[in-house]
């Protein structure tokens, strides 16, 4: 029967090769898309695996993954775990290296321009290892014992500083202070992920650890000798660690959705956009070989009768058929193959590169199909055109279709009515509203309220700031000096922080501490200690910062207020915006609700005043307590004290950047 399939086709050769044609090229296409598919997801997980320097497996306390951005103290690894994890990372088959990281964020500052980064502390010799065996087309700069690596992009947003510049990094450490460090830009990465590709930093492990003063580490990642084992170690890994310490640790993998969501996200996308083409394209080639047997059974009515007088029965004859479409069929498939391996070696040895989507380097194009992977594409192609064409033939040449059968629509009209009903609503006001204030008179109330928080005149104290948060309590003590909205804080406490100062001049902020060659310019935004901005340790002028809108009356803890909505004028603003409530009476502020760009609340903050100054021979009250709570985790606040106000005449050298350094 299989020699008679042969010259059947033979002896129609144009309707064979025409059949050929269509079903190889559709083989040829698939196979082709199978193999860009397999290279899309090879060089995403080389992103994420060796670009992104995650390795394959990463250990971190419970729920760190989703955790340690919002908490970073309390989801970390002290030194103890960390040589506890190096020790069982080592014990386990397919291991290689292992190596502690630390993540962070925070601002890097050249002097004339800064912005955010997000980075990663690394050991030296484990980023070599890792960046050897990326796919990326460009290679990294070496990271160095005590340089930094920054993005093409971040360096374009710090105005492109020369190779060797020192740069400023400044950021929370773990105990919640503001800190900062200096080191030289040494040379250039990519992060390999376009979404963070603005803001990406690599730094030596201990030079990050020095700015969030800290000597824990984020995570630890373990490096095997092929991602295919990094399931089953896993496994292995997390059954010692839960043995050892039930419930305190979590294990996972590069394909982890936290950890390599650029993969996870694509892939099933791709591997979606697979399925759908793939069917596609089999459905065209059933219906290629489908039709191919009818018209062979209809044209070759006389043979079948000719077989059936012979004592053919139908099922042979059909099996016939069968065997000319699966003969057409390999004939197809042999010829897609070797087209297939033709194309992907040319393209292999013509070093083409391509960018991928939401990769930020080009990758040199080299389509991955493995011998065993297009085989099983073609016998899947290959049996199901084989029972396709086995039911054509036994119905053809069963004659059991009906010539009179009705045909069944393509497609069906649905028409549809849509009435649209129009209501209209009639509101009365019961309440008449009160009268906004003039722009003027609300500027003079805030004012007021700046008065009793040191925003005008010329006052010393002591600030004491207490804060609680779940990974522990921290407090700070400052010297605070004023003048007409000048400022400077000097820390009193703890001792090993002392010689830190904050300046705050000409509508700027800049920090100093020892160990620095040069003042690190920062922003009022950015978190000083625990809930407490920079802003908020010293005068307070909402009336020169902020423009206010009237926002009706409110009731807080029994005390009537003026409702105000502020919103930024300045640079030099702490906050977007201030939802402030000021008492009528005192027109002292009772409490903020301070904003984001959104308008959503963030932070929110009450006042006391039991201190009393006397200005122009008169005493009034003086803010003695500011508590700050974080709207989103009640359980992280903090608390400033006032204390020892007094009115005071400060130079102006006080004030100055050029002493900085040196007073």
């Amino acid at each position: 029967m299989w020699a008679m399939a042969f010259r059947n086709l033979y002896r129609d050769r144009r309707r064979t090769l025409a059949t050929v044609v269509a079903v190889g090229v559709g083989l040829l296409a698939v196979l082709l898309f199978l193999g860009y598919i397999r290279f899309v997801e090879g060089s995403l997980a080389s992103v994420v695996i060796y670009r992104d320097a995650n390795a394959h497996v990463q250990v971190y306390r419970k729920d760190g993954p989703e955790q340690l951005a919002a908490t970073p103290a309390q989801y970390s690894l002290d030194r103890t775990e960390q040589q506890m994890l190096h020790r069982l990372a080592q014990g386990l088959p397919h291991f290689r290296r292992v190596s502690d990281q630390l993540v962070g964020v925070g601002m890097v500052n050249t002097g004339k321009h800064n912005a955010v980064f997000l980075g990663r502390g690394i050991d030296p010799a484990f980023e070599a290892a890792l960046q050897s065996e990326s796919r990326l087309a460009a290679a990294p700069s070496g990271l160095g014992r005590d340089g930094l690596l920054l993005t093409r992009q971040l360096q374009d947003l710090l105005g492109s500083p020369a190779k060797g510049s020192d740069l400023q990094l400044f950021g929370a450490s773990y105990s919640n202070r503001l800190n900062a460090i200096e080191a030289p830009l040494t040379g250039e990465f990519s992060t390999g992920i376009e979404a963070i590709e603005d803001k990406g930093l690599k730094a030596p492990l201990s030079l990050l650890q020095s700015l969030y003063d800290t000597d824990a580490v984020s995570r630890v990642v373990v490096l095997l000798d092929d991602r295919g084992n990094a399931a089953a170690y896993r496994d292995a890994l997390a059954a010692k660690l839960e043995r050892q310490s039930p419930g305190r640790y979590e294990v996972t993998t590069w394909n982890h959705p936290q950890i390599g969501q650029l993969y996870v996200s694509f892939m099933g996308f791709f591997n979606m956009v697979f399925a759908f083409t793939g069917t596609v394209v089999f459905v065209i080639a059933l219906t290629t070989i489908q039709h191919t047997v009818a018209m062979n059974v209809a044209d070759r009515t006389r043979e079948i009768g000719m077989l059936r007088a012979m004592g053919f029965s139908r099922g042979r004859i059909a099996g016939l058929f069968v065997r000319e479409s699966v003969l057409t069929t390999l004939i197809a498939a042999i010829v897609a193959l070797g087209l297939a391996y033709m194309t992907i070696y040319a393209i292999f040895f013509a070093n083409l590169q391509t960018q991928l989507p939401r990769i930020a380097e080009p990758v040199r194009l080299a389509l991955d199909l493995p011998l065993n992977w297009a085989l099983l594409a073609v016998a899947i192609a290959a049996l199901g055109i084989a029972l396709g064409a086995a039911a054509t033939a036994r119905k053809r040449i069963g004659g059991a279709v009906r010539a009179d059968g009705k045909a069944v629509p393509l497609t069906r009209m649905l028409a549809t009515t849509t009435c649209l009903m129009l209501a209209t609503m009639l509101t009365v006001s019961l309440a008449h509203a009160e009268d906004a204030p003039s722009e003027a008179t609300m500027r003079d109330w805030l004012h007021k309220a700046d008065l009793a928080r040191g925003g005008w005149g010329s006052y010393k104290w002591s600030l004491s700031i207490h804060t609680e948060d779940p990974a522990g309590a921290t407090s700070t003590t400052y010297d605070i000096a004023v003048r007409d909205g000048k400022a400077l804080a000097r820390t009193v406490e703890p001792k090993r922080y002392q010689g830190e100062k904050i300046l705050i001049a000409s509508r700027a902020m800049w920090y100093v501490k020892p160990g620095l060659r040069k003042p690190v310019s920062i922003s009022p935004q950015q978190r000083l200690v625990g809930e407490a901005a920079n802003g908020d340790i010293a005068a307070t002028q909402y009336a020169r910062d902020y423009s206010p809108a009237y926002a009706g009356s409110a009731q807080i803890n029994g005390v009537d207020c003026y409702k105000l909505k502020l919103t930024a004028a300045t640079p030099g603003a702490t906050y977007e915006g201030i939802v402030y409530y000021l008492d009528k009476r005192s027109l002292m502020g009772v409490k903020a609700d301070f904003l984001t760009a959104s308008g959503a609340v963030f932070k929110t903050a009450t006042f006391e005043y039991g201190n009393k100054v006397k200005v122009n021979n008169r005493e009034q009250p003086f803010v003695s307590s500011m508590k700050i709570v974080n709207a989103n985790f009640p359980d992280r606040f903090s608390r400033l004290q006032y204390a020892q106000v007094v009115p005071s005449s400060s130079p102006d050298s006080l004030f100055a950047l050029d002493t900085l350094m040196t007073m």
